[in-house]
């Protein structure tokens, strides 16, 4: 019986492995890829909320990446990469803390952006306008303005790792150097890494939730009330543009919140499990549990692109005229290419020192 759940335990592995993540992986740099292109048109540009989308979507290629030199190499090839870098050995942990951060902070200001849109509209352009998104994405203050900008928040948590392993040149081995400040630090981090996001997106997704619908009941109560002829009023141009507007962003708002679920739902079992795992101080972890858990990190990577496709019409009509786009261009560029009979050509594009041919 044990070893009937050993080989069902080590089959739950070798798919998730060998099967899952590369297909993850593929698909979800594709997927980030095209969506860093489709936010970053002239139309979806426009949202300033989108620029926090485009970060997001690079920190998951870059995750999806760690996850190749972190888990699929190592168990393809029976040894650690860590063991044969000694870099590797060092920042392996720091890139894939550094890059959850900037995730995490990437959907919590994402939900921000959207409080401020969905319940106080009036202070959005004030508080959230292109140059506040863009010091907070890339503005290094350092520890003295921590809350402008979450890309040194994210830096300065992730730090303390590659001073808490050491590379063994005679064993050509990397080894944990200091573990208590690992447990300590690491605990630290999990908490402002996953814990601190996950308690502000679920009080900011429900507040949103609660105007959304709010919002639409007193929409719905006013245009009940209106007399009949003011109803003709306001069925001007103005009106329908307005309409159509609010209908645009609160789409991107259900298409953001819809994310922000899903990467609560799919990244907070990791950070659960490690803290698990030190407080009871095992020394062996559960293989299957580790690998189950990252796998959904990753599948949460991959996936933002579908939810971008189903969740929002604005998107697919963007993703779709920039598919139009090169369509086009490589039809244009292929009848520019293509050879003309030289007597169908007019007289205006001949050279002049090929006009005695004529």
């Amino acid at each position: 019986m044990k070893t009937t759940t050993n080989t069902e335990k080590n089959l739950i592995v070798d798919i998730c492995i060998y099967l899952v993540m590369p297909c993850v992986v593929f698909i979800g740099i594709i997927g980030n890829v095209l969506s860093i292109l489709v936010f970053a048109r002239r139309e979806m540009i426009k949202f300033r909320v989108f620029i926090f989308a485009i970060v997001l979507a690079v920190s998951n290629i870059f995750l999806l990446t760690t996850s190749v030199f972190n888990i699929i190499l190592p168990d393809f090839y029976g040894e650690f990469l860590t063991d044969k870098s000694v870099f590797w050995c060092h920042f392996h942990g720091y890139f894939d803390l550094l890059l959850t951060a900037l995730s995490s902070y990437s959907v919590l200001c994402i939900s921000v952006e959207r409080w401020f849109s969905v319940c106080m509209p009036f202070k959005n352009a004030r508080y959230v306008n292109f140059k506040t998104v863009l010091l907070t994405v890339i503005s290094y203050r350092g520890a003295s303005a921590p809350a402008q900008n979450y890309t040194s928040v994210s830096t300065f948590v992730s730090l303390w790792l590659p001073f808490t392993v050491n590379y063994t040149w005679e064993q050509r081995k990397c080894e944990l150097l200091r573990p208590t400040v690992y447990k300590v630090c690491g605990i630290i981090s999990i908490i402002v890494t996953h814990i601190v996001p996950f308690v502000f997106l679920v009080i900011l997704d429900i507040l949103i939730v609660h105007r959304l619908k709010t919002n639409h009941y007193d929409t719905s109560m006013q245009h009940s009330v209106l007399p009949k002829n003011n109803r003709t009023a306001t069925n001007s141009s103005t009106r329908k543009r307005i309409k159509r507007q609010g209908n645009v962003d609160r789409n991107i708002t259900f298409m953001l919140i819809t994310v922000g679920v899903t990467f609560m739902v799919m990244t907070f079992p990791y950070p659960i499990y490690w803290l698990y795992v030190q407080i009871r101080q095992t020394t062996m972890s559960n293989k299957t549990v580790f690998i189950l858990t990252q796998t959904f990190r990753y599948l949460n990577c991959c996936c933002h692109f579908f939810i971008y496709s189903a969740a929002s019409s604005l998107f697919c009509r963007e993703l779709r005229k920039m598919f139009r786009c090169i369509k086009h261009r490589d039809r244009k560029l292929n009848n520019d290419q293509r050879t003309k009979p030289f007597n169908t050509m007019n007289k205006r594009d001949i050279l002049p020192e090929h006009k005695n041919l004529l």
